[in-house]
């Protein structure tokens, strides 16, 4: 049986506080220190010149659209919101990016939706806002907040967000707003680790699938960027690159790439414009740089430069066309970072077989060569190389049932690093992400999570709804509502209305939501439950506390993402768990008031404890801890 991601009780009792001080964490082993030699350098050695060409796309951008701010003084969604993301992903990667032409585009972010439909407005807003949050830092977190609130209430009952200014190529449609959408609750669930982000962005998930899968049932033309928005959106719902949405979508997208190498929005014409949205999507979708459709639309976007910065292979009448232009090609080359990292033998979002045979190639994108390859399993280091290879025979038997992130980090000769992140599964594990939430809207509880099991596999998915006492009675006492449907892979929502299996309505209040996994045999491979509250948030508030944080690794590691966190109660009991999200923050809602520990618990870690009291009516109380 899988252990459960979100166990579900609250208890508040009285004694003592607590005089246990927290454990000091035990620190991993430091990485073997490698030198690197003159022909394993030569051998690790990448192109430089797509890194030239991002930074002077970069250049072009950040002074262009500030020159079109001051012109125009207004917002005007694209131009600064995609330019902000593509100044944002380069920053991610190491390209010498200026704080201050960030900040002119935040400031530009900052006037509103002042220009064009606001719906696409919000959508823009959102996506941007989403991005500078994940790779710069939280400032700006209540703007991301703000629009993720307004897209909920702007997306239809499909799940997609209507788009109310089309005008192509520069915005895209429907398909992108509902991209823009699922990036901007994405990020809003991973640095707030709430799940009442979870139910749109499920939504959003069904729409774009249902979408694709239609396409390839009708066998009509299908708009490039059309392709590319569904499946940069089921990225940021958390498609893993193997399933069966994005697996089509990635065929579409290779059978449109034209001799030169190059994509275009013209069929059999090639275009910067296409081809850096198309290399962006692919590589967000798992693609490396030496895969060679990646290769060859890189070189194409390198040659077809000029010596503004500027890409001007697309002839529109659309003002701004060449800025939108430049701003997808800069997309695509900017997901270079200073080392390109090649992985074979596992793929992202994968079940584990018990032995994976792991290939690493490496190659450094600055000067100087690859000097060490380092493969991480949930934070703690397992395998070193010296140079620009690395090869590992992994045994997964040990492992727990659930989900485990590894990390290749690549380090140059100037002792750079760059870093990809696989998630892979473990055992019985095929309802992932579960969250429950009220929804407003509907006066309903959506009971979310997405279906990663084989589709030819059958099995069905179960609902109960169990009624949580209060205080020292806070455990499940009746269950008063089941359901049952047919399990499907992808994204699964589950709502009850609030009336027991007789009809009859029960008190709002507080509930237990428990999901079961069976197969087609009707044995039970999983179980996942998660504690909710029947009613609005304002009223879950005034009742109950909040306890939120973030886990970090010490010495600039990053956030500890899929830890274990513990709520404990006085007596030292266990009342909730979660897993941190993919930004080490978590969270405990539906908390009693009173006195708690919060425990962080990883394997190869001692457990980081941290007092922390919760207080109805009252701002989230937070623990926030370093390993």
């Amino acid at each position: 049986m899988a252990r459960s991601a979100l166990a579900a009780l609250c208890l508040a009792l009285s004694i003592p506080a607590f005089a246990q001080p927290p454990a000091a964490p035990k620190p991993p082993a430091p990485p073997e220190k490698c030198e690197a030699q003159p022909q394993q350098a030569a051998a690790s050695r990448g192109d430089p010149k797509v890194r030239e060409a991002a930074h002077k796309g970069l250049s072009y951008l950040s002074r262009s659209s500030a020159e079109w701010t001051a012109q125009h003084q207004c917002f005007g969604c694209h131009v600064q919101a995609v330019t902000l993301e593509a100044l944002t992903a380069g920053r991610n990667h190491q390209y010498d990016v200026a704080p201050k032409d960030i900040d002119a585009m935040v400031k530009a972010l900052k006037l509103g939706v002042t220009a064009g439909g606001r719906v696409t407005g919000a959508a823009f807003e959102g996506s941007a806002w989403a991005r500078y949050d994940r790779w710069v830092d939280s400032k700006y977190t209540d703007d991301l907040l703000k629009y993720a609130k307004e897209l909920v209430s702007l997306q239809a009952q499909n799940g997609s967000i209507p788009d109310d200014d089309a005008r192509r190529p520069v915005t895209g449609g429907t398909m992108q707003t509902t991209f823009q959408a699922a990036q901007t609750w994405r990020q809003a669930h991973a640095r707030t680790a709430d799940a009442k982000w979870l139910a749109p962005l499920r939504k959003s998930e069904s729409f774009l699938t249902a979408t694709s899968a239609q396409w390839q049932r009708s066998g009509a033309e299908v708009y490039i960027q059309d392709i590319n928005f569904a499946l940069l959106g089921l990225n940021a719902a958390g498609v893993g690159r193997a399933e069966p949405g994005s697996l089509r979508l990635q065929r579409m997208l290779l059978e449109r790439q034209n001799q030169d190498g190059g994509w275009g929005l013209a069929k059999g014409k090639s275009d910067a414009f296409a081809t850096g949205q198309t290399v962006y999507a692919l590589k967000l979708a798992g693609y490396s740089d030496s895969d060679a459709p990646i290769s060859r639309a890189m070189r194409y976007l390198v040659q077809r430069q000029d010596k503004t910065g500027a890409w001007t292979t697309y002839k529109s009448d659309q003002g701004g066309a060449e800025k939108a232009e430049t701003m997808w090609a800069v997309l695509g080359l900017v997901t270079v970072d200073v080392a390109s990292i090649a992985v074979s033998g596992l793929v992202d979002g994968q079940h584990v077989t018990d032995s994976m045979n792991i290939q690493v190639e490496a190659a450094d994108n600055q000067a100087g060569g690859i000097s060490r390859l380092e493969l991480l399993v949930d934070d703690l280091p397992v395998h070193t190389a010296c140079g620009g290879k690395l090869s590992y025979a992994w045994r997964t038997a040990g492992l727990k049932d659930g989900k485990h992130v590894l990390d290749v980090v690549a380090t140059n000769a100037k002792g750079q690093t760059s870093r990809r992140r696989f998630e892979v599964f473990a055992g019985n594990v095929f309802m992932t992400q579960v969250g429950a939430n009220f929804d407003e809207a509907s006066q309903r509880t959506l009971v979310t999570f997405r279906n990663i099991a084989d589709p030819a596999a059958g099995g069905s998915i179960e609902l109960e709804v169990w009624e949580v006492g209060e205080g020292s009675e806070a455990k499940p006492k009746s269950k008063v509502f089941s359901v049952s449907k047919k399990g499907e892979i992808g994204a699964v929502e589950l709502a009850w209305d609030g009336k027991g299996n007789d009809g009859k309505a029960k008190p709002r209040g507080r509930y237990q939501a428990r999901l079961a996994y069976r197969d087609a045999g009707g044995k039970v491979l999983q179980t996942e439950s998660a504690l909710f509250f029947h009613d609005s948030e304002t009223k879950q508030r005034q009742r109950y506390g909040e306890i939120e944080g973030e886990l970090a690794l010490g010495g600039g590691r990053g956030q500890s993402a899929n830890t274990l966190m513990e709520l404990v109660d006085e007596k030292g009991r266990v009342v909730q768990t979660t897993l941190t999200t993919e930004q080490g923050n978590y969270r405990f809602k539906n908390v009693d008031k009173g006195n708690y520990r919060v425990r962080a618990k990883k394997e190869g870690f001692r457990d980081l404890e941290q007092p922390v009291a919760a207080e109805p009516a009252a701002a989230p109380s937070k623990a926030v801890m370093t390993w």
